[in-house]
């Protein structure tokens, strides 16, 4: 029991020490972006990001990005996020699981 009330102070200091070091980041116009479970194809896809919605990146792996939206963890590819913000006009009809504005 005390190594896990110890390592859970562990894990919520590390986060802690990361939140101070995002970065924002908006997903490219004209890209719907796989959010995964983990960095890699080969993880599942939780949902997905609308182009332009603006994400907070914590940490990067190997070409992905680890995200932070809406309070959730998420992975995504680094190689489709923008330093500068754009403006996206969702199409009328909304897609289930589809994030952003």
């Amino acid at each position: 029991m005390k190594k896990l009330v110890i390592a859970a102070i562990l894990a919520t200091a590390s986060m802690g020490a990361t939140a101070a070091s995002a970065t924002q980041y908006w997903v490219e116009h004209g890209v719907k972006l796989n959010a995964r479970s983990g960095p890699g194809t080969h993880y599942h896809v939780l949902g997905t990001f609308n182009p332009c919605t603006p994400v907070h990146v914590y940490a990067h792996k190997h070409g992905w990005a680890k995200v932070k939206f809406n309070g959730y963890w998420y992975w995504v590819s680094a190689k489709y996020l923008q330093k500068h913000a754009c403006h996206y006009h969702a199409p009328k009809k909304k897609h289930h699981h589809s994030w952003g504005y």
